[in-house]
């Protein structure tokens, strides 16, 4: 049996969760919540994916929570990890097609600038190597600009 994310005929919010998963019991409330703001527009689906390992293998959900959103057929956004009720919101916004861009979480944000500042400090400490420095402040800046937005895909 196969799982064919083509056939999925109306905009749907997959929640990829687990019971022993305290990040996706945190959230959970949130979720059910948003989606039933949603009702009749985006469609909710939670999937444990010990249980339906076949549906998590083709939207190539690794961990839980995974947020997958799918519509027209197509895999539009992917959020792993915990996200904030308003997170939320603009997923199923995006499912609904009533919005076009989502912003990242600021454990994300947090993370890309981190590593920036990280490879510019050993781009410095190795003598200093500027293309090392560059990669670093390139990746600082993307987890600065990318908090305002992030397309489809």
């Amino acid at each position: 049996m196969t799982f064919d994310v083509t056939q999925v005929s109306r905009p749907t919010v997959f929640d990829f969760w687990a019971p022993t998963c305290a990040e996706c019991r945190a959230m959970s409330r949130d979720l059910a919540e948003v989606a039933a703001q949603f009702t009749g527009v985006v469609h909710h689906e939670r999937v444990n994916p010990a249980d339906d390992p076949i549906v998590a293998r083709a939207l190539g959900v690794m961990a839980t929570p995974t947020l997958v959103v799918v519509a027209d057929g197509d895999v539009r956004l992917r959020s792993v990890g915990r996200r904030s009720r308003d997170e939320i919101r603009q997923l199923f916004e995006a499912a609904s097609g009533s919005r076009d861009a989502v912003t990242i979480g600021r454990q994300d944000q947090v993370l890309r600038v981190g590593a920036g500042v990280a490879l510019g400090a050993l781009g410095v400490a190795m003598g200093p190597a500027w293309p090392l420095v560059g990669i670093g402040a390139a990746v600082g800046a993307w987890g600065i600009v990318s908090r305002r937005s992030v397309g489809r895909g």
